[in-house]
């Protein structure tokens, strides 16, 4: 396996992995490929939205979604928000996610967040606690809590 190449997310890719690899977290649905290309440009159009992807051998087998908070606390704070974080099936356990989470820290810490945040079911706590990242890693803090709508 070649070593995955970790950059933002292209309007390419929309055709090239992402949509599949997205299925390995949860259910993607049947969606217009043009409702597709116009969510990925508001989402390109936001400078607190980053989606970043992890390639190997030119398709797409990871992303993970980075969205920067701005705040009124913390004199006027901002806080990273890690959303789904996900490697294909195929890919799981070669260090691809914590690669895309590494550039994703990197990402919030360089445009000032005071802290970054992710919600997570009980069964993966462990793998975000092995996530290293300057000598600091994920630690439980708080519960989340959910509202359907």
């Amino acid at each position: 396996m070649s070593e995955p190449i970790i950059r933002d997310l292209r309007e390419s890719d929309l055709s090239n992995g992402f949509l599949e690899t997205l299925q390995s977290l949860t259910t993607v649905g049947e969606i217009n490929p043009e409702k597709v290309k116009e969510r990925f440009r508001e989402i390109d159009l936001d400078s607190n939205y980053f989606i970043r992807v992890a390639e190997i051998d030119g398709k797409i087998v990871g992303a993970t979604t980075l969205i920067i908070e701005l705040k009124f606390i913390h004199n006027l704070g901002k806080v990273g928000h890690i959303e789904d974080v996900v490697t294909d099936k195929k890919f799981q356990g070669k260090g691809i996610g914590k690669k895309i989470i590494h550039s994703l820290l990197q990402e919030a810490k360089n445009r000032g967040c005071y802290k970054t945040i992710l919600d997570c079911g009980d069964e993966v706590i462990p793998f975000y606690e092995k996530i290293d990242y300057e000598g600091k890693s994920f630690h439980k803090h708080g519960n989340c809590m959910r509202f359907d709508h």
